[in-house]
């Protein structure tokens, strides 16, 4: 399956995805979908064609955490880059050894993740 520059939100809290949504459309960023459950994720990216070259992922989440649900990511597509985002600051180095591009602590500012999001879809 093709890897295109596109950018998929997996998090729990509707407000913060429907702004990430806004955003994402002001900036030109296409979006490939949503999921407000981690399993949900899984499964749409198993169908996204072409699927996500990056996925921002936070970290709590219904059915299955975020660093389950990027493991699967990742086995399913190795080559997709994964911003991952929580408030639990302990997991950090976690993330990065499973694989996460970059990690983000909550609260990150708008600019920060935009920028991300860019930076990584030009790689």
């Amino acid at each position: 399956m093709v890897v295109n520059s596109s950018v998929a939100i997996v998090d729990d809290e509707k407000d913060l995805v429907r702004t990430f949504e806004l955003l994402f459309q002001r900036r030109n960023i296409p979006l490939s979908f949503t999921a407000f459950d981690g399993s949900i994720a899984i499964e749409k990216f198993k169908s996204a064609n072409p699927r996500p070259g990056v996925m921002v992922i936070d970290y709590r989440l219904p059915t299955m955490d975020g660093l389950q649900v990027m493991k699967e990511i990742l086995a399913i597509e190795p080559d997709t880059k994964v911003i991952f985002m929580s408030g639990d600051y302990s997991i950090e180095q976690e993330c990065l050894d499973i694989g996460a591009t970059v990690f983000l602590k909550k609260p990150a500012s708008i600019k920060t993740i935009t920028d991300t999001v860019t930076r990584l879809m030009n790689l």
